[in-house]
């Protein structure tokens, strides 16, 4: 064993050019097999997925402060296959008055929610997507309904009823459960008091936990499900596609490098067995020239890898509005790392396994120059 460590220690610091080789290729192959992977499990089922991970609520419920106290709401979460609950937030329907904030909201009705912006919230937990949360008056927190080609952070929105608030943060609902927040206690005549239930049954009809309370509005987490569905309809197909063809290409380039390499080294292998080298020691040697480069250059590509999943995950999340993981996961990392030092110790194995049966005149003949007129068998 001794003797095999001590020739592919040689083998490669000889061989610099070639170890360098490995080492790049499979940097690069491991990253491509990272970010393939990455996307792949980004792009199955995103929204039940990012649905789960903020414990989005299956009803939304609004009741009218008219009708309804608060205690009735907050008791309804009590009812039978409801598991978790969350509220009663005071709503209000606040109109957006023209050129408020020289543009800053479409005119129009915007639903604002009291919230205090908690990572920690049993049902429909918010993310933050910059600035901060609202915790001061006239603050506000505008959701992801609402598109800005420019930074709102800072800006004054006014509303119909004479009202400005300053723009700290944007966030975003799973739910859709509002269109902006503002701190507890901020709306002056609010006009809804916002459940939010997850169910036993995700399908159940309102009808199960409203019973003999008047509800104003209600709704499922079907309809925002349904829109993050369709809109991913065209782009996940070709997303998918793009990860397989990465890992296809990844393993193909690791299998004729390392291929490459074991058959440039015909001579070397007759050279080994010449000194007395058994095909169990030579097959050794191999791996071992081939495993050092290999988790070298497949360590270092994970961490590339993780970086650039991290910002197309991002990306992608962004464009379907939609909270992703913050990167790559520990299991993926491992699992593409296993499999690319899997494609690299099985290929050498075959091919060294098969140099190593090779009468060592022969493998140091293959290994030559080819004589004039006479070709190598």
């Amino acid at each position: 064993m001794r003797a095999v460590w001590q020739a592919a220690r040689f083998a490669v610091r000889r061989r610099r050019l070639q170890t360098s080789l490995i080492t790049l290729v499979l940097l690069l192959s491991s990253a491509t097999v990272v970010l393939a992977l990455g996307l792949l499990v980004t792009v199955d089922d995103p929204y039940d997925k990012a649905f789960a991970r903020q414990r989005g609520a299956h009803l939304t419920v609004t009741y009218a402060p008219a009708k309804v106290t608060a205690a009735q709401a907050a008791a309804s979460a009590s009812r039978p296959g409801v598991t978790a609950a969350a509220g009663p937030f005071r709503t209000q329907i606040m109109n957006v008055s023209e050129g408020n904030g020289r543009g800053l909201l479409p005119p129009g009705p915007l639903t604002v929610s009291e919230r205090a912006g908690r990572d920690g919230d049993r049902v429909d937990r918010l993310w933050l997507k910059s600035g901060r949360w609202a915790t001061a008056p006239g603050e506000i927190v505008i959701g992801n309904d609402v598109r800005f080609p420019f930074d709102p952070i800072g800006r004054t929105a006014t509303f119909g009823d004479g009202r400005a608030f300053t723009v700290v943060g944007t966030a975003g609902s799973i739910t859709r459960s509002a269109q902006a927040w503002v701190a507890p206690g901020q709306l002056t005549a609010p006009d809804g008091l916002q459940m939010l239930y997850r169910l036993a049954d995700p399908g159940a009809p309102a009808g199960t936990v409203t019973a003999g309370l008047p509800a104003a509005s209600s709704q499922s987490y079907l309809v925002p499900r349904q829109k993050a569905t369709e809109d991913g309809k065209v782009v996940i197909p070709f997303l998918i596609a793009f990860g397989i063809a990465g890992l296809i290409v990844a393993v193909l380039i690791i299998g004729n490098v390392v291929s490459g390499a074991v058959v440039s080294g015909f001579r070397h292998i007759g050279v080994l067995k010449a000194l007395g080298f058994t095909p169990a020691q030579v097959t050794g040697v191999y791996l071992a020239m081939v495993a050092v480069p290999g988790v070298l250059g497949g360590l270092a590509g994970i961490v590339i890898g993780n970086a650039l999943a991290g910002g197309v995950i991002g990306a992608f999340g962004e464009s379907f509005d939609l909270p992703t993981a913050s990167g790559v996961s520990v299991r993926v990392d491992a699992l593409a790392l296993a499999g690319v030092l899997a494609v690299v110790v099985v290929t050498a194995l075959l091919l060294a396994a098969r140099a190593g049966r090779i009468p060592a005149a022969v493998a140091v003949s293959a290994g030559g120059a080819p004589r004039r007129g006479r070709a190598l068998r």
